[in-house]
């Protein structure tokens, strides 16, 4: 039995549509380079549950339904990582910048 999802799909898209015009900028070697936001937490996300798949089948640690054989980690544990990215990345920018009120988009 799947546990219900219930507000991750809602923050997702609420999380995608309040950095849509939000850039990483990032440097390799002498070439800068950036992407949108929502792709970041994407790639960390799966790049994070790409992890937790290779150490469990190496055997770091094991989930209750993997002790009779490895299974692959659940997809659904790929967006709760990248929504995990995202919420530490708003808290931690939060926090870098105490006082500062986000600016208010007015249509």
């Amino acid at each position: 039995m799947q546990p219900p999802l219930g507000a991750r799909p809602a923050l997702a898209a609420l999380l995608v549509a309040v950095t849509a015009g939000a850039r990483v900028h990032y440097t390799v070697g002498r070439h800068t380079y950036w992407m949108p936001m929502p792709l970041s937490f994407v790639l960390i996300g799966f790049f994070l549950w790409l992890a937790e798949n290779i150490a469990t089948y190496a055997g770091a640690w094991r989930y209750p339904y993997q002790m009779h054989g490895w299974e692959p980690v659940s997809v659904e544990k790929f967006g709760a990582w990248a929504l995990l990215i995202s919420v530490l990345c708003v808290v931690g920018a939060a926090a870098h910048h105490p006082g500062r009120r986000a600016p208010v988009a007015t249509a």
